[in-house]
């Protein structure tokens, strides 16, 4: 009798571990589940989202009707074209957060299991990245050489939307200034000055003992040179255009063009002076600062308080930040020092 309850409880054991193991399946699969219905409820086509998912269609509607199964409701009305009912909509809402948890579980689970590998997302506009990554991936890489280091590249806007929607862990550019949902640290700020070309000095501008290279001046003594410049959608040509309506000039303007080395490659060709931000013809950097460019032009800062902007390294508030990237904020500030 002793050992048929002995039996019977190891029965019952055995029994109360498979349950239990079968119900952890059964719950972790969900987070499967959940992918395939958001893919499905973006494609709004069993078909494309199969195709998407590389699975049979069979296969994505089994996780489907598992899903509406658990909850007892459906989730897509099966007409032509489908559509998602009311649950659907709700879900699918649910879903992308739900998701991004889980992700930012995984990334962080994965940094404590091991600091050494991983991957960091960077936001950055072209140009800029042009002047301050070879400052610091290069101790970067000999620090983390197993961290995969991506750049999401683009405008003001673009980079700052890839933060938000998680394409990006970091961002450096223009401060964000929304305290509740981004961290931002200051990395410098950044002013402007005016390139002229050596050329131009005689020709255009009355040398005399206040203008040196180097020295602030006032955007009006460069009212007589043909420009070249951004235009004015962007934060560059803004700021010319402003900089020109509060010292009331209207200087000639030889062309636009969206391209910084576009720009930086006419004016070191004698063609017309540019408005830079002072980053990208300061001695700490590499760009575009040849022994040709600096002996070619003369660069004068400008007096002009407008034009100086904050340039912040930022991300999300609500996003893990891993160690990596917490070393990489780091070394920024070390090179990029206000």
């Amino acid at each position: 009798e002793i050992t048929t309850r002995l039996v019977g409880s190891e029965m019952c054991i055995r029994d109360s571990i498979n349950v239990t193991a079968e119900k952890f399946k059964e719950h972790t699969m969900n987070f499967l589940n959940l992918y395939y219905f958001r893919v499905a409820a973006e494609e709004l086509s069993f078909t494309n989202a199969a195709k998407r998912l590389f699975i049979s269609q069979q296969s994505l509607s089994n996780h489907i009707s598992r899903l509406e199964n658990e909850f007892g409701v459906i989730l897509f009305n099966r007409t032509q074209p489908i559509t998602l009912t009311e649950a659907g909509k709700s879900l699918y809402a649910s879903s992308k957060v739900l998701l991004q948890q889980k992700e930012q579980i995984e990334k962080s689970m994965q940094d404590i299991r091991d600091f050494r590998k991983g991957e960091l997302t960077l936001g950055i506009s072209t140009s800029r990245g042009a002047v301050m990554l070879p400052k610091i991936l290069p101790e970067f890489r000999s620090a983390f050489p197993q961290i995969k280091l991506n750049l999401v590249e683009g405008t003001t806007k673009e980079i700052n939307q890839a933060l938000f929607e998680g394409r990006a862990d970091l961002c450096i550019g223009f401060a964000i200034n929304d305290p509740e949902k981004v961290h931002e640290e200051l990395l410098h700020t950044e002013s402007l000055v005016c390139v002229i070309p050596n050329s131009f000095l005689p020709r255009y501008l009355k040398i005399d003992s206040t203008l040196i290279p180097g020295s602030v001046q006032s955007f009006n003594i460069f009212a007589d040179c043909p420009f070249i410049k951004m235009p004015k959608q962007t934060w560059l040509g803004e700021m010319f255009e402003k900089c020109c309506e509060s010292y009331n000039i209207e200087p000639e303007i030889l062309l636009e063009t969206t391209s910084m080395s576009t720009m930086v490659s006419l004016c070191s060709s004698g063609i017309g002076a540019i408005v830079l931000p002072e980053i990208f013809v300061s001695r700490r950097m590499t760009f575009w600062n040849s022994f040709d460019w600096k002996e070619q032009v003369s660069v004068f800062p400008l007096n002009y308080p407008a034009g100086y902007r904050p340039i912040t390294i930022a991300y999300m508030k609500d996003h893990y930040l891993s160690r990596a990237a917490d070393e990489f904020i780091r070394m920024a500030q070390e090179k990029f020092s206000c």
